[in-house]
């Protein structure tokens, strides 16, 4: 790792009392790869410092997954029960998350079958699905935040040397988190209260419906996109930090510039490009297309990862749509110029749908309800929650409103002045 003792010293510091928040005898969950280990460290120092009563660290390695999916019996693997006693333990007591991304190993899945895959993930996710709904509910804070390694910063900067590239991913993550000004949580203050004038005006205005166009011709003529998401009932603009029941703030993720919500299950309409690459299963996917039919997805293509889209969207709930999110080209990450091959920062340079499970804080009193109610007002449930980018510096979003009214909130890429007023 390039960076030094006292900037990572710093980031940790900044994860731990600004991400997860993370209070007096709470315990904390890291999860991390191996090559993370010098941040991770610093990050369990910093977080006894803030009075954590435990830090467990769940470290990952792709190439053992790998393995374990290419030569195990993924049919017979079943997650084993005292790694579900763990989390049922992780819930009961509210420990925090914070999970660090950054492959070290981005190839490691490649040969894996995707069929490996999806099965592999269905199983994990039903085994712990009483955690992440925990987690979706905000029932603990969670943070997720970026990691250099030397094999991810290649992929960023494909044309440094290896030492340039993991200097120049880390400054440049220490930037996007608002690391690098003079008093960081400061910035964070200022970026929630900007996210969140642009949640209430969205919110004031009653809009139910969001059309996306992107005028650019795609390869038949046609506009890149041209789709129609209808809100779920009790829609919830939701950006910047969120609150567990407790009142306690955290931001889950770092970075972040969207603001964000549940779309109805049954109500988007047209189809759509994605603007950027995503990883669903941890395989690439780029250049995709997708057409919806009341709420379902319908068709789809892909110039990469057409096979693990296949996989993908035979998941239950994997065909509609339980997050919209709006990110403003203006953000710094879209700025940047880079594609970063890692959802955290590529879903905060542009506008994104998720297919799969909806998050309950999206719904006005969403904490509260059952899967039953949940489900009545439109939101979706499913084993998989992905991150497709679809926003582009040529997209305009139209509000339709309650009341019939139709409102700018994009033009060219950019949320409308009104909305940022």
């Amino acid at each position: 790792m390039s960076a030094s003792a006292a900037t990572i010293r710093a980031y940790a510091d900044l994860l731990i009392r600004t991400g997860v928040n993370l209070q007096p005898q709470q315990s904390l969950l890291v999860r991390a790869e191996l090559g993370h280990a010098p941040l991770v460290r610093q990050v369990v120092a910093s977080a006894y410092a803030a009075g954590a009563a435990y830090v467990q660290v769940d470290w990952t390695d792709t190439p053992t997954l790998a393995a374990t999916l290419n030569h195990a019996d993924v049919e017979q693997l079943d997650y084993p029960a005292f790694e579900i006693t763990r989390f049922h333990q992780f819930v009961d007591e509210k420990w925090a998350r914070l999970s660090l991304v950054g492959d070290e190993f981005p190839e490691a899945l490649a040969e894996v079958a995707p069929e490996a895959l999806r099965t592999w993930t269905i199983k994990r996710a039903r085994a712990i699905k009483f955690y992440t709904q925990a987690m979706m509910a905000n029932q603990m804070q969670w943070c997720v935040a970026g990691a250099p390694t030397p094999a991810w910063a290649r992929q960023v900067f494909p044309d440094k040397p290896a030492t340039e590239a993991t200097d120049a991913l880390w400054a440049t993550i220490l930037r996007m988190v608002r690391a690098d000004q003079p008093d960081p949580a400061a910035a964070w203050d200022a970026l929630n209260r900007q996210l969140t004038g642009v949640a209430t005006f969205l919110q004031q205005h009653q809009v139910h419906t969001l059309h996306f166009v992107d005028p650019t011709p795609g390869p038949d003529g046609k506009p890149a996109t041209d789709l129609r998401i209808g809100l779920a009932e009790r829609a919830r603009w939701v950006g910047g930090a969120s609150s567990t029941p407790a009142g306690v703030r955290f931001q889950p993720n770092m970075p972040t510039e969207e603001v964000f919500t549940t779309p109805h299950n049954q109500r988007t309409h047209g189809y759509v490009r994605t603007s950027r690459p995503t990883f669903p299963m941890q395989r690439e996917v780029r250049d995709a297309w997708f057409r919806f039919e009341d709420g379902e997805m319908v068709e789809f293509t892909a110039a990469v990862g057409e096979a693990v889209l296949a996989q993908f969207f035979e998941i239950d709930g994997a065909r509609r749509l339980g997050e919209v999110s709006l990110v403003d080209a203006g953000s710094p990450i879209f700025q940047s110029g880079l594609l970063f091959y890692e959802i955290l920062f590529d879903e905060n340079a542009a506008c994104h749908i998720a297919f799969g499970e909806a998050y309950p804080e999206c719904v006005e009193g969403g904490a509260a309800l059952n899967r039953e109610e949940l489900a009545a007002l439109g939101a979706n449930f499913s084993d998989t929650h992905v991150d497709f980018m679809i926003g582009t510096a040529t997209m305009n979003v139209t509000g339709l409103c309650a009341d019939g009214r139709e409102v700018p909130i994009m033009r060219a890429g950019r949320f409308a002045p009104a909305v940022l007023a």
